[in-house]
């Protein structure tokens, strides 16, 4: 009797650290969301309170490389202050923005005619920006990607060194990208910064409507969605449940786990959970998601005139609402 209370203690012990780990890491998902979003308007105030949310979110998650991916951030939220600072702010919100260009400083010997550079994500672009310096002695570097991001860039020097040519390709993420060239003469520094959007996000199901009868019971939908963004809460899936009646659950495919740890997790399996697989499409993931609704107390007013609420998945920057009603 004793070893089985000391197991069942442990099973329960288990089992609320497991809840805690998970609560915890959806905070973080949503001050890291949060700080993207304040990230994106190239103010110092707005990069500051970015730089907060992703330090909370840092102490919310508790893996390396969600930390890591904070400290990121982080670093690209204080080079944009730098930017600003002197006088290279201007950045422009997510998607539809082409290029923009930062002040030029043409009252001094050695400058460069744009600081500040954005490229739309859907399509490839190009920008020549004119540095001025006493001579043609001047070289250009470009540095690996801010924050440990690819390469994209490529860079060409004028012929008459007057100039430079910067070319992006296509974006085939959604995610934005970011990378700095550096201008040097003698012992003097100028900095431009490029950021490319991400290619447009898609999100949809294969049902605008689900209907179910006043038992409730179980349905199968898909959701689908190109976003390459990863939410760790969400099983690492690309997108999740922002909002849903609290007589719905979503639930999604998942493997069995094994063992005791296994069971506990499944038991926190009730919201929104699974690991997306991907469709036939180029670039389109697809996860399997169960719905499931409870029944209507024969004594509850909804047993006559039914109930109706919303699903709302989001990815990134889109969201597809989702009728779902329950009636006779």
């Amino acid at each position: 009797m004793r070893k089985s209370h000391i197991l069942s203690r442990l099973m329960v012990m288990a089992f609320m650290l497991c809840v805690a780990a998970v609560a915890l890491a959806q905070n973080g998902d949503k001050l890291f969301i949060d700080g993207q979003k304040l990230q994106q308007t190239m103010t110092v105030a707005s990069q500051n309170a970015a730089i907060q949310k992703f330090k909370a979110a840092k102490v919310a998650y508790t893996t390396a490389d969600k930390k890591k991916m904070c400290d990121n951030q982080i670093a690209i939220c204080n080079k944009n202050i730098s930017q600003i600072k002197r006088g290279g702010g201007g950045g422009s919100g997510k998607k539809g923005a082409s290029q923009t260009a930062s002040t030029a400083t043409t009252s001094t010997r050695f400058s460069v005619s744009h600081s500040n550079i954005v490229f739309d994500g859907d399509k490839a672009g190009s920008l020549n920006v004119r540095v001025d310096a006493p001579t043609k002695n001047w070289k250009f570097s470009v540095p690996a990607g801010v924050g440990g991001m690819d390469n994209f860039l490529k860079v060409t020097r004028s012929n008459d060194a007057k100039s430079i040519d910067i070319a992006v390709e296509a974006n085939d993420q959604t995610l934005d990208r970011e990378q700095v060239i550096q201008i040097d003469y003698g012992d003097n520094q100028k900095e431009i910064r490029v950021r490319q959007l991400g290619k447009s996000v898609t999100l949809s199901t294969d049902h605008h409507q689900v209907e179910f009868g006043l038992k409730g019971g179980k349905k199968s939908i898909e959701v689908y969605t190109n976003s390459d963004s990863i939410i760790s809460t969400n099983y690492d899936q690309t997108w999740y449940v922002e909002s849903k009646p609290d007589w719905v659950e979503v639930k999604v495919e998942v493997k069995k786990e094994k063992g005791i740890f296994g069971q506990l997790g499944s038991a926190l399996k009730k919201a929104v959970t699974g690991t997306a697989a991907a469709s036939t499409g180029q670039d389109t993931k697809t996860s399997k998601v169960t719905l499931v609704t409870k029944s209507i107390d024969k004594k509850s007013p909804e047993f006559s005139t039914g109930r109706k609420g919303e699903i709302v998945f989001s990815s990134e920057d889109k969201k597809f609402r989702m009728t779902v009603i329950q009636q006779k």
